[in-house]
């Protein structure tokens, strides 16, 4: 299901948006959005720096959010 959401922004920010998101801006506010979400969802969770599971959290949300591995 795919929600309408109207938003406001500074014209400058918009217009760089615009530019960026090769004109995709669903898209491109949606996976940024979702990466925001995602590091502050790990921000969230217990002190656990420097453990094994955090790195490889880390690396499967970078895999899953833009197709990579840091």
């Amino acid at each position: 299901m795919t929600v309408r959401l109207n938003i406001s922004m500074d014209d400058d920010l918009a217009a760089r948006l615009r530019a960026a998101s090769d004109d995709k801006l669903s898209d491109y506010i949606a996976k940024a959005v979702r990466r925001q979400l995602l590091e502050d969802e790990l921000r969230a969770l217990p002190d656990s720096t420097g453990t094994e599971w955090v790195k490889d959290a880390e690396q499967s949300a970078e895999q899953v959010l833009f197709g990579r591995a840091s």
